[in-house]
């Protein structure tokens, strides 16, 4: 990493440094508003519980008074014609029970008559002029507003209860209380006296004040000297108009105040409460002050871990650089340097041969020589390349055992002579001597031609790189013909492998997968016995393609599990049909892939798609290669066992294809033998090859497994194969494979003679 770099990255991190402190310093307002907010409504939640409590006290208080009231009201109208003195002695005992300072009795001409506690009484007051009677006269309990006691000096609240006698208003009773009573309620201490208490109007005046005030100022109206906005003023007095409970800050002499309103259901009285934002606030602060500290400490470590990146960028720059771009193990550029100075050497008017090279079973000098020997080896093939190099050559590892070059090129055979002393060098390196190991090399050339450095501007490094792992992949493993150029022929493999990998999930989901028959006919009377389905994939513009065209790029990436199921699925599909249709059902033999003996869930998903169209398994042949059976004998025997007690019959695929092992027939329980089609055509033109094949089926026999053969295409073969005793055949001499109507018409339905040899 240059100096340059550095600075760069330096600058990249201040930059970083403050995005961050501006995001922290964000994330502290936004967490301050939320707390605030949450703070905010703490109080009023807090102040609302408080405030409920007294107003539950003076509500309770008033409930009482009007039961004492409609007793005694009770008591006077349930006689026709009232005593008054007697009435007058029962008040003034329920009078001093209940705290009055006074009850009375009201005629019906609004005269009254009253009794103080102390036993003093009032005859014949008009008392015409109190709007509260009148309400109790129209049949209501009524509190009056406060009013000055008419009797002696103070304020009172007077209630009113209605005298019914016979459904009719006869009178009233009333009582009398101070409202010192009320304010000795309010008068407690809240908040260990922070706050105050009082009831007020829906206008804001004063009706009954608290012993107690915060603001040591006599106010006549709650909005009077503060500094209220005029929409929190207005908002509050509209909900008390209606009588809802409201929640704000004022401020009285530059100190802000939570207060709330709270409606006491009596008259317009609403109670106020006001308290000081620093008491509440006291544990907000904290919070808040504790949550700044901690920042701080967050900024401070913050700071600590710049300089430290800092200081640690300036000292292992040149650590970076290497590891970078430098292969570790044995000091070569990587792949990371290579393709970056590679665009600046294409440039240059010469040209050149983009080489990659790798060793067949590397990871076996690892496993039997132990990887400090493998790491050996790695080291000496560099020393190789670079001694091999020319000046303005490069070279470079890759990964694992892939190294990659980039020669002059003059001619093919130049580059051949160059890589085969290169290899011959390679092997010269012993990697144990009490162990005589050839290294086997191979190479991808890709050929960059053209001396104007326009033309190869239009390469792009990756693609250069492309070119040589195409030629590289082709020739992968192959010992005899290491060496392999890219050519137009190795790019169309490639280009028409991905075509197909990128069409064929969208050609399964639109159905151009067809399914072709060929039928298969018992050899003695040349009757059907079954037939095989094998794949046609017609895509929409109206090209066929052939097996061996996508079928090696499916079995290879893996999505001939799909295609399989798919093909399987068909097949019982049509089965199925048949039955339905009344046909004689033939069985159909499906080819499987390697991949569903290693899934948990294979014999599940055939069972379910055989019970889905409801045929017995045994018209479902199941046809296994050879190849899968020898890869893993165990697992594939498990599984075909499996599959044999369910009622599918296995057939074996393609033997004498590959390393044919007659245990195999002894292991697995198979019912039928398909013997591979370049295994017949080759031991049956010679006396021995003859021999073999009659061996193989005679064995067959013996062990009661059904042989067929496939790729029977003239008499000959056919006449051979009677003659050893061949139970079933197939091939071109009979028909070739055909769409399914087809074979309905001709083969499932036609006459069972025996087949021409044109295949008609």
């Amino acid at each position: 990493m240059k100096e340059g770099d550095v600075k760069k990255q330096i600058t990249i991190s201040v930059i970083l440094v403050s995005v961050v402190s501006l995001i922290l310093v964000l994330i502290c307002g936004v967490v301050y508003l939320s707390m605030k907010d949450t703070q905010e409504n703490e109080a009023q939640k807090y102040m609302k519980e408080i405030v409920s409590q007294y107003k539950n006290i003076i509500t309770a208080q008033i409930d009482g008074d009007f039961r004492t009231l409609d007793a005694m009201s009770a008591f006077i109208g349930q006689r026709d014609t009232i005593d008054l003195e007697e009435a007058l002695s029962c008040l003034e005992e329920e009078s001093s029970r209940n705290d009055f300072i006074r009850m009375g009795f009201v005629s019906a001409d609004k005269t009254g008559y009253f009794v103080d506690t102390n036993g003093e009484k009032y005859y014949d007051v008009d008392i015409s002029d109190e709007t509260f009677i009148d309400k109790a006269f129209l049949g209501e309990a009524v509190v009056s507003e406060i009013m000055d006691d008419r009797f002696s000096e103070g304020t009172v609240v007077c209630y009113g209860v209605p005298i019914i006698n016979n459904g009719k208003v006869t009178g009233a009773v009333t009582a009398t209380r101070t409202t010192a009573d009320f304010s000795e309620i309010i008068s407690q201490d809240i908040f260990d006296g922070a706050a105050y208490i009082h009831i007020i109007d829906h206008e804001g005046n004063f009706i009954i004040r608290s012993d107690h005030a915060v603001i040591r100022k006599h106010l006549d109206n709650v909005f009077d000297g503060g500094d209220i906005p005029d929409d929190i003023r207005a908002s509050i007095l509209a909900d008390m108009e209606h009588g809802g409970d409201s929640f704000a800050t004022f401020r009285y002499g530059g100190k802000a105040y939570w207060v709330t309103f709270i409606p006491v259901g009596i008259n317009d009285w609403q109670i106020f409460c006001l308290v000081p934002q620093t008491f509440l606030n006291h544990n907000f602060n904290t919070m808040f002050l504790v949550f700044l500290c901690v920042m701080v400490c967050v900024f401070f470590m913050f700071g600590i871990l710049f300089f430290y990146i800092y200081n640690l960028l300036k000292r292992e720059h040149e650590a970076l650089n290497i590891f970078a771009y430098q292969d570790i193990l044995t000091g070569a550029d990587n792949r990371n340097r290579f393709v970056t100075d590679l665009p600046a050497l294409l440039r240059e008017p010469a040209d050149y041969a983009m080489v990659l090279m790798n060793m067949s079973g590397f990871k076996f000098v690892n496993e039997f020589f132990g990887f400090e020997k493998g790491n050996l080896l790695l080291q000496h093939i560099a020393r190789v390349l670079e001694e091999n190099l020319a000046q303005g050559e490069r070279y470079y590892r890759d990964n694992a055992d892939h190294f990659g070059m980039l020669l002059y090129y003059k001619s093919r055979e130049e580059i051949i002579s160059r890589m085969k002393k290169i290899h011959q060098d390679i092997n010269d390196h012993v990697i144990s001597p009490n162990q005589d190991y050839r290294i086997n090399c191979n190479f991808g050339i890709n050929i960059i031609q053209g001396n104007e450095p326009r033309m190869k501007n239009i390469l792009s490094p990756d693609a250069a790189i492309n070119g040589a792992l195409l030629a590289l992949n082709s020739v992968n493993g192959n010992t005899s013909n290491p060496i392999a150029f890219y050519d137009e022929e190795i790019h169309e493999k490639a280009r028409k492998k991905i075509e197909i990998e990128s069409q064929m999930h969208a050609a399964l989901a639109n159905g151009e997968f067809h399914m072709y028959l060929q039928p298969k006919y018992y050899l003695g009377d040349q009757t059907l016995h079954s037939a095989e389905a094998l794949v046609r994939w017609c895509s929409e513009d109206g090209v066929m393609h052939y097996p061996d065209e996508f079928i090696p790029v499916f079995e290879e990436n893996g999505f001939i599990t799909e295609l399989d199921m798919y093909m399987l699925e068909e097949a019982c599909k049509k089965v199925s049909c048949w039955m339905k249709q009344g046909y004689q059902v033939r069985p159909i033999s499906v080819n499987q892939s390697r991949v569903f003996f290693y899934d948990d869930e294979y014999l599940d998903k055939f069972h379910d798609i055989v019970d889905r169209y409801q045929i017995e398994p045994s018209l479902i042949i199941l046809e296994v290669t050879e190849s899968v059976a020898m890869s893993n004998l165990d697992q594939v025997k498990m599984v075909i066992k499996k599959l044999h007690k369910m009622g599918f019959t296995i057939s074996m695929d393609d033997f004498g294809s590959g390393y044919s092992s007659l245990n195999t027939l002894k292991d697995l329980d198979i019912a039928e033998l398909k013997l591979d089609r370049e295994f017949l055509s080759e031991q049956s033109t010679s006396p021995k090859g003859k021999v073999v094949v009659e061996s193989i089926i005679r064995l067959a026999r013996e062990l009661s497994i059904t042989t067929v053969a496939e790729g029977i295409e003239n008499e000959r073969q056919l006449e051979f194969l009677r003659s050893i005793s061949c139970d079933i055949g197939q091939g071109f001499y009979f028909a070739r494979p055909m769409p399914v109507d087809a074979f309905e018409n001709k083969v499932l339905h036609g006459p069972l003679a025996e087949p021409k040899p044109d295949g008609n």
